[in-house]
């Protein structure tokens, strides 16, 4: 069987698992209203992707909420300014190399010289998965998650609701799971104080 890591791939593990052929949209956009139900109205989750410039423009990532960091591989870190403000700082760097970035609406935009790729830090919600979005940060670090819950919305379609609640609670563990590792890695260095300890 074919590994999970996108839509089409998730499409026909549901199929294969269940071993029925099922609307691979609707299950899907059951499960992420679930998800988006445990995850909370305010969740957001620091994600990086790699935008592609031209001429100083870019299109934000679906789903962004925030920048935490623009970074060029060469140049380093770049700091925000406003848009405005962009054009009255000296944008170009060195070497054509972007110092600067502002964001308004959908865009980012650098020096208007700028024609290349940046890593971009941010905050984003979970995107659906669909034909045009075909993967989210939920795929890639938990497809099994994404599995079991299509799975049990498939098994409460047709009645099987016992079914359809174990697989709902695993999926639910593994989203847990996550959350316990993002934490452990976001504060794994930090030091930890008991309150009324003493030494």
């Amino acid at each position: 069987m074919a590994q999970i890591t996108d839509y089409d791939s998730l499409s026909s593990a549901i199929n294969n698992w269940d071993e029925r052929t099922h609307d691979a949209d609707e299950l899907i956009g059951l499960a992420e209203a679930e998800f988006r139900l445990y995850f909370g109205p305010t969740y957001v989750r620091e994600t990086t992707a790699t935008l592609a410039f031209t001429s100083g423009l870019a299109t934000l990532p679906t789903g962004w909420v925030r920048a935490i960091s623009v970074t060029h591989a060469t140049g380093g870190p770049l700091r925000q300014t406003s848009w405005d403000g962009l054009a009255t700082y000296d944008p170009y760097g060195v070497s054509g190399i972007p110092a600067l970035y502002a964001i308004s609406g959908t865009q980012i935009k650098t020096a208007p010289i700028f024609t290349g790729d940046l890593s971009v830090t941010y905050e984003g919600t979970l995107v659906g998965l669909s034909s045009s979005n075909t993967t989210n940060w939920l795929i890639t670090y938990a497809p099994q998650a994404y599995l079991s819950m299509c799975l049990s919305m498939a098994k409460a379609k047709f009645e099987d609701f016992q079914g359809a609640a174990l697989l709902r609670s695993q999926s639910l563990s593994t989203l847990n799971d996550l959350g316990i590792q993002a934490t452990v890695a976001r504060y794994g260095h930090a030091g930890m104080t008991i309150r009324g300890a003493t030494p």
